[in-house]
């Protein structure tokens, strides 16, 4: 989520991969996005939909569940898409990632943030194919969206494959700091039955100006001996960290300074850690749990998100997917 310059009290909600019900239920393969209001310490009992954006040239995609039935055939209406599937996504074996019922390309949000001082939203995301219950993340790209016309400005593939590293790829998070927009990845580099044991999380920096970060050039990454433009030489801003996915952004507003969730593995566990600016140091501070349960393999307690316009001096307010009654759910777990 993100706040809406121009809404007071209003947020906009990002969600990628989207079920609805009806006398036929069907899934929408890509980013999606509403609004509700921002009441800290509230979850919204209510949100709503925004119509597809103005401005997205590419094709839309056929609204076909894998494996299931059109939902159009339904009366329920499909939701309205935000980011359209990107081109040029491949299966393993070169062929297109758009087959009925077998695989789809998707971009989904990794994040969103406001410039200071602009009314554009920048959104980034990952273009994905998905083949059964593999998910192969091929490019990572920026896109602006100004609420004010409901328009999206600027889309930009800025990294992808065989172009990046695989990090590169999972860039998400934007925060913007000292004249720069921080973008944070995450890498596990060892896992057991659905748990991290280790890995790393990388950072990158470019300008806070929209030339720049379309400019994948522009880029620069960590490493203890300063900023490189080499991504090869990125290395962990996290020392100790074993990151399954994480989430950062910035909670000043509520005197937690920055926050990143640390997600270990698909049981609901995670871990908070703080720091003053996007290089830290980062410290941890403690360990969590959220109620999930159900699902298998990869297919489990997912996308632990903080939302920092809900959250309190008291509580960090985080969503997450809950494979038991498959909803996305969100509680206030106490600093």
């Amino acid at each position: 989520s993100a706040p809406l310059r121009g809404s007071p009290g209003r947020l906009l909600w990002l969600f990628c991969d989207t079920v609805w019900e009806g006398d036929r239920p069907g899934l929408w393969l890509g980013t999606t996005a509403a609004t509700g209001p921002a009441v800290p310490g509230r979850v919204p009992g209510e949100l709503t939909e925004l119509p597809t954006p103005h401005g997205d040239r590419h094709a839309r995609p056929s609204h076909r569940r894998p494996g299931g039935r059109s939902p159009s055939e339904g009366r329920a209406r499909p939701p309205q898409g935000m980011l359209a599937p990107p081109p040029g996504l491949v299966l393993p074996g070169g062929g297109t990632c758009q087959v009925p019922d077998v695989a789809y390309g998707a971009s989904w949000a990794s994040g969103a943030a406001r410039p200071p001082g602009g009314d554009t939203l920048l959104i980034t995301y990952t273009d994905v194919c998905v083949h059964g219950t593999a998910i192969s993340v091929q490019g990572f790209g920026v896109v602006g969206y100004r609420p004010g016309g409901n328009v999206l400005t600027g889309r930009t593939r800025l990294f992808s494959s065989p172009g990046g590293l695989p990090f590169q790829h999972n860039l998400g998070s934007p925060v913007f700091a000292g004249g720069h927009l921080y973008l944070f990845a995450s890498v596990c580099d060892t896992s057991a039955f659905g748990i991290c044991h280790g890995g790393r999380v990388t950072l990158a920096r470019v300008p806070a100006d929209p030339a720049a970060w379309r400019d994948p050039g522009a880029y620069r990454y960590w490493t203890p001996e300063g900023w490189t433009p080499d991504a090869a030489q990125a290395r962990t801003v996290v020392i100790g960290a074993a990151p399954y996915l994480i989430h950062v952004a910035d909670y000043s507003a509520v005197g937690q300074g920055l926050v990143m969730v640390e997600q270990r593995g698909l049981d609901g566990r995670f871990r908070l850690w703080r720091a003053p600016a996007p290089e830290g140091p980062w410290t941890a501070a403690g360990d969590r749990i959220v109620p999930c349960s159900g699902g298998s393999g990869l297919n489990q307690c997912r996308a632990l998100i903080g939302h920092p316009a809900l959250s309190t001096r008291d509580a960090l307010m985080l969503s997450y997917y809950d494979r038991a009654d498959r909803h996305i759910n969100a509680r206030a777990v106490p600093w």
